[in-house]
C-alpha cells in the first residue's frame, strides 16, 4: 500500500509542477503576444518558465508531461502537410545535396569552440558541438565518456537562443509580401472542427503506436507527425487546428524549453548560456550565409532557407515558420535530414585521439 501511496503521491506532485509550469508559460506568453513579438507563446512561456526555473519555483516539466505536449504538437505540424508539397520539395534538390557539407563544417567549426574557448574534454566538446538532437547527442556522449549533463545543458541553451532570436532577425529583415505562404493549419472557428476528433485522433493513437514500435528518434513527436502528415498529404483528411489550441500547445513547448534549466544556479546557467551563445552566433552566420548563397543561386525564399538549415530542434523552428506564414513542411523534411545524417554520421567520424 504505501508503495502506491508514494507513487500516487510523486505523480500528483510532477502534474501539479506541470500545471504550475504551464500557468507560467502562458502568463509569459501573453505579455509577449502583448507586446507584439513574434511566436508569442513559445518565446514568452520558455522565457518565463526559464526564469521561474533558474528562481527554484516549483515548476517543471519532464519526459513524463513533456510526450503528451510534444504528441499534440506532432499532429499540428503534420497537419501543414498538403498534396502540393511534393512539387515545391523537388525544388529543395539543392539544398538538401548541399545539407551535409553544412552540418560537417558548423559541426567541426563548434567542436573546436568547446575545445578551445570552453576547455571542455574531447568526448563532451564533440557532442555539444553537433547540430543534433539533444536525447541523442547526450547518450551518445555519454557511452564515450562525456559530460552528459554539460552537452544537455549546451544543446538546451543553443534551441533556447535560437528559438529567441531567429523569429526577430526574419521578421525584422524579411519583407511580408515575399513571405511564401504556407496553407493555413487553424481553423477560423474557434471550435474544433467534428475531423479533428476523428482524424487527429487516428493521428495521435496511431502515430504514438508507430513510433513506439518502430523506435523512431523522438517517437512521441515523429510517429503522431508522420501520420498526420500522411493523411494530409493523400488528402484523406484536412482537419484545421483551432488557434487557441495551437497556442496551448506553443506554451507547452516553450515550458518543456524553459524548465531544462531547473537546478541551475544563476552563475553556472550565465556560463552555460554564454558558452552556447558563442556557437548558437557562429552556426546562425553559416545559416545566413548558405541560405543566402543557395536562396540567390537557385531564387529559393531566403527566410525559409534559413529555418530549414537553422541550429534549432524540428519542431521548434517548424512552429516559428508556421507562425511567420512559411511553409512548415519543407522545415520538417530539411531538419529530418539533419537529424538522421548527423546520427549516422556522428558516432562514425568521432575520434578519441583527435579532439577538435
Amino acid at each position: 500500500m504505501m508503495p502506491e501511496r508514494a507513487q500516487r503521491a510523486d505523480v500528483a506532485a510532477v502534474t501539479l509542477r506541470f500545471l504550475a509550469a504551464v500557468a507560467v508559460g502562458a502568463a509569459g506568453g501573453g505579455v509577449f503576444a502583448a507586446i507584439g513579438a513574434p511566436l508569442p507563446w513559445v518565446l514568452g512561456s520558455m522565457a518565463a518558465c526559464a526564469v521561474a526555473s533558474i528562481a527554484r519555483l516549483p515548476v517543471a516539466a519532464g519526459s513524463a508531461t513533456r510526450r503528451p505536449m510534444a504528441a499534440v504538437i506532432g499532429v499540428v505540424l503534420g497537419s501543414s502537410f498538403h498534396p502540393g508539397l511534393l512539387a515545391l520539395a523537388r525544388a529543395w534538390w539543392l539544398p538538401l545535396l548541399l545539407l551535409p557539407v553544412f552540418l560537417a563544417v558548423a559541426g567541426l567549426l563548434c567542436v573546436i569552440w568547446f575545445r578551445r574557448i570552453a576547455g571542455f574534454d574531447p568526448a563532451t566538446a564533440y557532442f555539444a558541438g553537433m547540430p543534433g538532437g539533444i536525447a541523442e547527442m547526450v547518450v551518445m556522449g555519454a557511452e564515450r565518456g562525456a559530460d552528459e549533463r554539460t552537452i544537455g545543458l549546451i544543446h538546451g541553451a543553443r534551441i533556447f537562443l535560437v528559438v529567441f532570436i531567429l523569429p526577430f532577425v526574419i521578421r525584422h529583415f524579411h519583407a511580408p509580401a515575399s513571405v511564401v505562404a504556407a496553407p493555413s493549419v487553424t481553423a477560423a472557428s474557434p471550435w474544433p472542427e467534428p475531423s479533428l476528433f476523428l482524424w487527429g485522433g487516428v493521428s495521435l493513437a496511431l502515430g504514438l503506436v508507430l513510433g513506439r514500435l518502430l523506435r523512431l528518434p523522438a517517437w512521441h513527436l515523429m510517429g503522431p507527425l508522420a501520420v498526420s502528415a500522411v493523411l494530409h498529404a493523400t488528402g484523406m483528411t484536412d482537419f484545421r487546428v483551432p488557434v487557441w489550441l495551437l497556442a496551448a500547445a506553443q506554451v507547452g513547448l516553450g515550458a518543456t524549453i524553459g524548465c531544462r534549466f531547473a537546478g541551475l544556479k544563476l552563475r553556472a546557467f550565465l556560463r552555460i548560456l554564454a558558452l552556447a551563445a558563442g556557437s548558437t552566433l557562429i552556426l546562425l552566420a553559416l545559416t545566413f550565409a548558405c541560405a543566402a548563397a543557395i536562396g540567390r543561386a537557385t531564387g529559393l525564399d531566403v527566410a525559409l532557407l534559413a529555418l530549414a538549415y537553422s541550429p534549432g530542434g524540428l519542431a521548434e523552428m517548424s512552429m516559428v515558420a508556421l507562425s511567420l506564414a512559411l511553409e512548415p513542411g519543407v522545415v520538417v523534411v530539411t531538419h529530418l535530414a539533419r537529424v538522421a545524417l548527423v546520427l549516422v554520421a556522428a558516432p562514425l567520424a568521432y575520434r578519441p585521439e583527435t579532439p577538435s
